[in-house]
């Protein structure tokens, strides 16, 4: 998905730990509570080693206690570490059937093993069992968007790609009810009006959602997707774009609390921004910085169809037909392997016109 996507990590911490309640004269649970705890507040800091340290001892100072077995799959659900992440989720659910977090990060581990239809069903049952599950709604926004793009770009399906971006839409409002000034959620909602045609509301979302965040980087780069396609505005997208790579490469130099799915996903929305300001150069006839800007997104994303497109426009517009032919093919067999119809049968057409096919 475009954006995707960080963590609401710390609204189940917020929820959970005040109501956890203890067993009487039970020592054990004393001391699982005070470790799940402090696992907590370890967790709110970004000190995920140490948060680790006390949610396993709080698994070991009491087995059978719920809560401690769910932080201790949080924590290894942020480290990457799936299949530990779903023994302990799943120890939790069976000790606390009504344990809405747990569902909802059961849900994230299918999320990033791309089982979104499994992961469905964890959120599904997760915002049912619990109304504050805001993570669980912010998800299935994001599966509705992908399984949107992607009805879209495989078989042109609009009917089906409107259905699930609607959905998208309803999901990412009910997470705004939730936490109204989450700044993620609103620049998710944007994007999600933005590809339902409604871009004047897309609009207002991203500048919420900078209102709340002057670093949410990902709002800077939708509204520079905005300015170029909506406004031809190339000053105000370039301006926009600019600014969301600086932010994307100074939180990317630190990588500090980032596991590895979202390090690449930070790195393929860093892409984008260079993808934006290579069409925008290219369509202001200015042919070599627009390749250089294609070449840093294939460094970032080197499987990514359109972008060999960008390069084969810019070496057409830099009277190189050669390459443009060449990098034209390479588009074509990306295209064709990630089964993406439209762009196929457009690249088809294009070389059989460049007699080249």
């Amino acid at each position: 998905m475009r954006k995707y996507i960080s963590c609401i990590l710390f609204v189940l911490i917020a929820i959970m730990l005040p109501s956890i309640t203890l067993s009487a004269g039970d020592s054990q649970r004393e001391e699982a509570r005070v470790h799940a705890q402090k696992a907590g507040e370890y967790i709110k800091e970004n000190n995920w080693s140490s948060a680790l340290e006390e949610a396993k001892k709080s698994v070991k100072s009491d087995s059978k206690y719920p809560e401690g077995h769910l932080l201790l799959g949080i924590v290894y659900v942020k480290l990457g570490e799936l299949d530990n992440a779903e023994k302990q989720l799943k120890s939790a659910m069976d000790l606390n059937p009504d344990i809405a977090e747990a569902y909802t990060y059961m849900g994230k581990v299918y999320y990033y093993r791309d089982k979104l239809d499994k992961a469905l069903e964890y959120y599904k049952k997760a915002v049912a069992k619990g109304k504050e599950e805001v993570l669980a709604y912010q998800d299935m926004g994001h599966i509705y968007y992908q399984k949107s793009r992607e009805a879209l770009n495989s078989s042109g399906n609009k009917t089906e790609a409107n259905e699930k971006m609607s959905l998208a839409v309803d999901c990412y409002k009910k997470a705004l009810q939730i936490d109204p000034k989450n700044s993620e959620l609103h620049n998710f909602l944007g994007a999600a009006y933005y590809y339902t045609g409604k871009t004047g509301n897309a609009l207002g979302e991203y500048e919420k959602a900078i209102e709340l965040d002057k670093k949410n980087a990902s709002a800077y780069s939708n509204i520079g997707e905005y300015y170029f396609r909506e406004k031809k505005d190339f000053p105000k997208a370039t301006e926009a774009y600019k600014t969301a790579v600086d932010l994307y490469t100074k939180e990317l130099s630190g990588k500090s609390g980032f596991n590895q799915k979202e390090i690449k996903a930070k790195q393929l929305e860093l892409a984008l921004c260079h993808y934006g300001l290579g069409y925008i150069y290219n369509v202001q006839g200015k042919a070599n910085p627009a390749i250089e800007q294609f070449d840093k997104v294939l460094k970032l994303d080197p499987n990514n169809a359109e972008v060999y497109v960008g390069l084969a426009s810019s070496f057409e517009l830099a009277g190189d037909k050669q390459k443009a032919i060449e990098h034209f093919k390479k588009a074509l067999k990306r295209a064709t392997e990630q089964k993406n119809t439209a762009l196929k049968n457009a690249l088809e057409a294009k070389l059989k016109k460049m007699g080249a096919q």
